[in-house]
């Protein structure tokens, strides 16, 4: 089951990508098909589970393992939900870009990868597939292939592969102690000292977090925009980013564990690191012009919010820290689609050239008004229920970070207020800038996903009990 669920994308991306078809509809229908049976075999692959397996082992410590916990469940589920709903969307999206056949079969492949990450079940399988990520993810940021797109995949690269050289360390230094397992609790590494286990925690935490954006290696992720509108997407709401806040997640509870590290020097720089990344995105958010790279600095002020909650080193941090993967990923793909819409229907890409635009697209600005108030962090939406649950967890821990990490939040709330609505207000009371008149809502294809994921954004909001006690349960 596991193998046919993983070969379904990679070998259909192929399939799509390199064998002539009479029509790009039908290369379309086809790779719509394959992501939704992929998403299908996923589901019932979550609800049978998988029993752990070795496929490959290179030493005691170094081997490519796979099965399944609560916390690969929870991603999986993630990604079979809103990966075919991007696809959907991209159908509509790239009848506007060049090169439809290679998009598809990345876009296919990148799925199948990510299957494999999710299911890894120990530290060296998980940080072989991080770079396999890495690698999968490059041709969708590289698509277009103009000079924006290019520096773009090489700075993505140039960060993905500087931080690798901390996670490798890692793996060597731990993989040369102990097991490099995943269990409940993490190892302790007994055998190292206090001083080398923090450091070598605080290169695992960089290293692992570079995918999350986190401060001061964010600037590819800005970056990346430059891509196809249904890539930005999948980078700040489905694959890489989340990819990033999962391993840190891994590394702290299922490896390390948190009774040596919780209350050390470590920790504190992780949830500096954290704090930082928080306030950093939020401003340069606010200060940019651009709506793509706007919502960009927006994914990395959010990143931070989740690799606070991590670092808190607690129960409450961690299913935190979850929820917040789930609020930001249901209301971030959203504002990504809305800004794609308008870019396809009006050639519009910066924020001033939004005003006026809400009357002629109702449907697309109404889906980013209530996501970016989800964003803002106002109730009952999911993004109000996820930040609650971070500044308890924060509370509850104790300490200086009690206060510090609330105080980050909520700066960082006041400016999303900014940066979110002097996109959505004037786009509803403010005249536009030049005439509008032939832009329309765009068709089903583009709509159907965004009022989807946000009819699940609200539902999210408004029983985030049922999530919490979920990732808590788990």
């Amino acid at each position: 089951m596991f193998i046919v669920t993983v070969l379904c994308p990679i070998l259909g991306g192929l399939f799509v990508g390199l064998c002539r078809m009479r029509s790009s509809r039908m290369r379309g229908g086809l790779a719509v098909a394959l992501m939704l049976l992929t998403s299908f075999l996923v589901s019932m692959l979550v609800r049978r589970g998988l029993p752990d397996c070795v496929v490959l082992s290179y030493a005691e410590h170094f081997t490519l393992a796979f099965g399944m916990d609560h916390r690969s469940q929870a991603f999986l589920i993630l990604m079979a939900v809103l990966w075919p709903l991007s696809m959907l969307y991209a159908l509509e999206y790239m009848h506007h870009e060049a090169r439809e056949a290679t998009f598809f079969m990345w876009y296919l492949i990148a799925y199948g990868v990510m299957i494999l990450f999710c299911c890894a079940q120990n530290l060296f399988t998980l940080y072989v597939l991080y770079e396999c990520v890495t690698l999968s993810t490059l041709p969708l940021v590289w698509h277009t292939k103009d000079p924006l797109s290019i520096a773009a995949a090489r700075s993505y690269v140039r960060y993905s592969i500087g931080c690798a050289a901390f996670g490798f360390v890692t793996v060597v230094i731990l993989g040369t102690h102990d097991s490099l397992a995943f269990v409940p609790g993490g190892h302790m590494y007994a055998s190292l000292s206090d001083r080398v286990l923090q450091s070598t925690f605080v290169l695992a935490f960089l290293g692992f977090g570079v995918k999350a954006a986190i401060f001061p290696f964010s600037r590819w992720l800005p970056k990346a925009s430059a891509a196809p509108t249904p890539v930005t997407a999948l980078l700040h709401a489905v694959a890489v980013v989340n990819a990033g806040v999962f391993s840190v997640q891994r590394v702290i509870y299922d490896v390390f564990g948190t009774d040596r590290l919780r209350g050390g020097w470590g920790q504190n720089i992780a949830l500096t690191f954290a704090a930082l990344t928080i306030v950093f995105g939020a401003v340069m958010a606010v200060r940019e012009h651009h709506v793509k790279r706007r919502l960009a600095y927006s994914t990395v002020s959010n990143l931070g919010y989740m690799l606070l909650g991590a670092a808190l080193m607690t129960v409450h941090g961690d299913a935190a820290a979850s929820l917040h993967m789930v609020a930001h990923s249901l209301t971030k793909i959203v504002l990504f689609f809305c800004a794609g819409a308008v870019l396809v229907q009006t050639g519009r890409t910066h924020v001033a050239d939004m005003r006026g635009l809400g009357r002629r697209m109702p449907w697309t600005f109404v889906t980013f008004f209530l996501c970016a108030l989800s964003l803002m962090g106002i109730p009952p939406l999911a993004g109000f229920s996820s930040k609650y649950a971070l500044i308890l967890a924060a509370i509850e821990s104790g300490g200086a970070w009690a206060v510090l990490g609330p105080a980050a939040l909520l700066l960082s709330a006041i400016l999303t207020a900014v940066y979110t609505m002097t996109v959505a207000v004037p786009a509803w009371f403010v005249a536009p800038v030049d005439p509008v008149d032939a832009a329309q809502d765009p068709s089903w294809k583009m709509v159907l996903p965004m009022t989807v994921i946000t009819g699940l954004m609200v539902a999210a909001g408004l029983c985030p009990d049922v999530l919490m006690n979920a990732l808590i349960a788990g």
